[in-house]
């Protein structure tokens, strides 16, 4: 056991890992369920789930647990430190507003996107529902693969060889070295475009906010694919460029 495996309280691990089992594809969860999400026995899972229901942050529904309001005080904590609704949401929707269209703020989360923060005076036609908290896939959206764009490349690498590379439509990348390839280009061109690999129709749009070297993070924005190859996509581009610039100069953490 090393140092860092020493300091570490299981017990406190493994409920963190009850919670995160919560992961938005389903409404509520059974015991068995929970346990096979973690890895853990039934008996710890059940442990720390009834802990979990006695903080007030799962509600039991005869067999089943769900997650209650009480976890956003997690999130809104962040959140309130990090004064996003002052340096964050106000840029987002300024230039939401001014294209027309949702903008997205992401940074990475394991083999997965987590969304940040959303604009919320967007008016374009492209809306999937996904908010705060959402969690996408990292090797078939723009956001994603900027992401690992705007990282060390080593990370990249072994994000690349482990994250779920599943057939969401027949556009999807189905070769890790395609998406080896794609994610080197956005690289080299500051920007990843992703044309209908997650939602039949639409592209993904997404550049980076954070300087290099920092904990990446992006901006995006979907559009209807038509619009990939023509000014339309350069004009989003550069809106969100501007939008990056921008959060940039705020000062928004990590950028």
């Amino acid at each position: 056991m090393t140092q860092a495996d020493r300091n570490i309280a299981q017990t406190f691990a493994k409920g963190m890992a009850v919670l995160a089992s919560f992961d938005g594809t389903v409404e509520s969860l059974t015991l068995a369920e929970i346990a096979r999400a973690t890895g853990q026995d039934r008996a710890a899972a059940r442990r720390s789930a009834l802990t979990l229901a006695t903080l007030g942050y799962l509600r039991q529904d005869g067999r089943k647990f769900r997650l209650t309001p009480k976890v956003l005080a997690l999130a809104g904590g962040f959140l309130q430190a990090n004064r996003f609704g002052r340096l964050v949401q106000p840029v987002l929707n300024h230039h939401a507003a001014a294209l027309g269209r949702e903008i997205t703020l992401a940074a990475r989360d394991g083999l997965h996107v987590l969304l940040l923060a959303q604009s919320n005076s967007g008016d374009g036609p492209v809306s999937y529902g996904f908010t705060l908290g959402s969690r996408l896939p990292l090797l078939h959206t723009g956001l994603g693969r900027m992401l690992l764009a705007a990282g060390p490349q080593d990370e990249a690498r072994e994000a690349i060889a482990s994250a779920p590379l599943p057939h969401h439509t027949e556009r999807s990348l189905a070769d890790r070295d395609e998406v080896t390839r794609a994610i080197a280009t956005a690289r080299a061109e500051g920007h990843a475009i992703v044309d209908g690999e997650f939602e039949p129709g639409i592209a993904g749009f997404a550049v980076p906010v954070s300087r290099p070297g920092a904990q990446p993070l992006v901006v995006g924005a979907s559009a209807p694919r038509a619009i990939v190859n023509g000014p339309e996509a350069d004009a989003l581009l550069e809106a969100l460029h501007f939008c990056a610039a921008e959060l940039r100069q705020n000062g928004v953490p990590g950028a």
